[in-house]
């Protein structure tokens, strides 16, 4: 897969950066093809030794997966869960893709230390705005035992709400490419908004969390009935019979709107939360991505990292 000018752009930045520090941050704005780049870079470092890629959830693992094997034509050794990497020397893959959560389980410093640091050359962070958490420093505390390790960070999002800096992570940014920059070269497509008035929804006594709205306040507005209607019936109208991915505020808000959605267009959206099993999500994904139905409703899920270009509305 040929990289896009900003890619390579931000491939070369990388490369030069390393150079001259140990870690470095890229923040390319969301449809901009982050694991793509990563993907190029995992070829060039694995010229020198393995490569570890770090994500918080299973579909960013498996998406990962699916773009380096197409690109850099390596099958990965994934350690999450009930999935662990081979420790035979003879059948290791020189990439290990891994949830931060697993890197952590158990005793005695936790899965990571069933990989050598000294075999890696390249540890990724992808959506690296979560590095400077406790769980992230432990894990890169151990692998930069290895004097020689590079740490890349990935992000479409560097600002934090609470302010943590990127800093005590990320020595520099290699390379930055925002939204406005995707847009105005041609590789996203602008923004078009249409508001949506719906009689008796009062965000008046919603308190504010972080400076955003409080999920719980909102819930509990969102999930009347009435609401449900106001929101479900122009949704309905307004996407036609294009893909849409829905946000829920809570996951009765998703399962009520799920339901006035399907009474309006039977079997047209599904409901998917943190709770929905795993292989049943990955199905529901795999179905929506060949849209063999239009509504995506989503409760936390279908967020950082999520992988659809077909999407329409959202």
């Amino acid at each position: 897969m040929q990289l896009r000018p900003y890619q390579l752009e931000a491939y070369e930045c990388t490369l030069e950066k390393f150079e001259t520090v140990d870690s470095a941050l890229c923040v390319l704005a969301t449809g901009l093809g982050k694991t793509v780049y990563a993907a190029h870079l995992i070829n060039h470092f694995r010229e020198t030794g393995r490569i570890m890629m770090l994500a918080h959830r299973a579909e960013l693992i498996y998406q990962a997966d699916n773009h380096i094997q197409e690109i850099c034509e390596v099958e990965s050794d994934i350690e999450m869960g009930p999935e662990w990497a081979t420790s035979f020397a003879e059948f290791k893959s020189d990439v290990v893709i891994s949830t931060v959560q697993t890197q952590v389980a158990g005793r005695d410093g936790g899965r990571m230390t069933r990989f050598d640091p000294n075999e890696f050359s390249l540890l990724i962070i992808d959506e690296a705005h979560h590095a400077p958490a406790e769980t992230y420093k432990r894990i890169i505390k151990y692998y930069r035992q290895n004097p020689a390790l590079k740490v890349l960070g990935l992000t479409a999002t560097p600002d934090r709400k609470d302010k943590k800096a990127m800093g005590q992570i990320f020595e520099e940014v290699a390379y930055a490419y925002d939204i406005r920059d995707g847009i105005d070269d041609g590789w996203l497509v602008p923004i078009e908004q249409q508001s949506v008035v719906v009689e008796g929804l009062d965000f008046s006594a919603i308190r504010t969390t972080a400076g955003d709205l409080n999920g719980k306040d909102l819930a509990e507005v969102l999930e009347f009935e009435e609401i449900l209607h106001g929101i479900a019936d122009p949704t309905v109208q307004l996407t036609g019979d294009r893909k849409t991915l829905v946000f829920a505020a809570s996951v009765a808000h998703a399962e009520r709107l799920t339901e006035i959605i399907n009474r309006h267009k039977p079997e047209s959206a599904r409901f998917v939360c943190g709770t929905t099993p795993k292989e049943t999500r990955k199905i529901m994904f795999k179905d929506f991505a060949e849209k063999k139905f239009q509504y995506l409703v989503n409760v936390g899920v279908a967020t950082e990292g999520f992988d659809d270009p077909g999407i329409e509305w959202l």
